[in-house]
């Protein structure tokens, strides 16, 4: 446990001593101040140094190459705003893109970076966001090493060091497999510490951030649905920022017929996650230039 540097009362060291050896250590209140470090917060090796700043550099590096086609067709979208609405008829999103395009007029490289990935940092480092349907949820969807996690993993880090709490960092693929160990403990006696379901679920219920990381690699055995359902109908009541990833958008798991979501025909839960906040891992001006293509 580390305190704060300049604390007089532990110097730094999150702890007080009394000079009498029989009265017992106390922790520091300037700990309290104090944002949890990597290993509290989950987070796997790789995404520990995981920072907004490290991220939008990865991110421009990985796009380099499409940067000039991109900005060549800025003009193609200024014109479809221009054009009367009775014309082009209902653009879904036309405010996003009207921002969009002011922030182009800034710097560039905001049409670069992943659709929805700007708003994710405004929350996560300032507290700044509109959410459309109360509940502070996001979803982050690109494909394998497309950046999703890391991501997720910078939101994490930012917004526990903004808010003074702590979080967790977890990847559903690893506490999917837990839970269905709990029932199938006899034949594979990986549960070695006969921990219950409850035992599982409880300490991520009401973490203050809590990251899922990979939500759509869970198990297809039904009862591991059944109790991240419960997880997320937790958070919701307890308004509690949550943040998935996934392959794909939150309608991927409607079409997937024997999705283990799907078959536990929880209406209530799937609208809930198509209403959170997305974040796609595509260039903003490549996600409304493939939109312009389409119409």
């Amino acid at each position: 446990m580390k305190g704060r540097p300049d604390c007089p009362r532990c110097q730094g060291k999150g702890l007080i001593f009394d000079p009498d050896p029989q009265k017992p250590v106390v922790l520091c209140g300037c700990t309290v101040d104090l944002a949890p470090d990597v290993e509290t917060l989950g987070l796997p090796a790789r995404y520990r140094e995981a920072e907004f700043t490290r991220f939008w550099k990865w991110w421009n590096n990985a796009q380099a190459s499409h940067v000039r086609p991109l900005l060549d067709r800025v003009g193609d979208l200024e014109e479809l705003l221009a054009r009367p609405a009775e014309e082009v008829g209902e653009l879904e999103g036309r405010d996003d893109l009207v921002k969009l395009m002011q922030a182009l007029k800034r710097r560039p490289e905001h049409g670069i970076r992943p659709v929805g990935a700007e708003a994710l940092a405004q929350w996560a480092l300032n507290g700044k966001h509109k959410f459309r349907h109360g509940w502070e949820l996001w979803w982050i969807h690109g494909p394998a090493q497309s950046g999703r996690s890391t991501l997720a993993a910078a939101a994490l880090r930012a917004w526990t060091e903004r808010v003074g709490k702590g979080g967790r960092f977890v990847s559903l693929r690893t506490l999917s497999q837990s839970i269905k160990d709990v029932y199938h403990d006899i034949r594979s006696y990986q549960n070695q510490a006969f921990q219950s379901v409850r035992d599982l679920i409880e300490p991520l219920q009401d973490q203050p951030l809590l990251v899922l990381d990979d939500w759509d690699r869970m198990d297809t055995d039904i009862r591991v649905a059944q109790a991240l359902a419960q997880l997320l109908d937790h958070r919701y009541s307890e308004e509690l920022p949550t943040i998935l990833t996934a392959a794909g958008p939150p309608e991927a798991l409607d079409r997937r017929e024997n999705h283990p979501l799907a078959r536990l025909e929880d209406g209530s839960l799937l609208e809930r996650l198509r209403g959170a906040e997305r974040v796609e891992m595509v260039p903003a001006l490549r996600f409304w230039i493939d939109r312009l293509e389409r119409r």
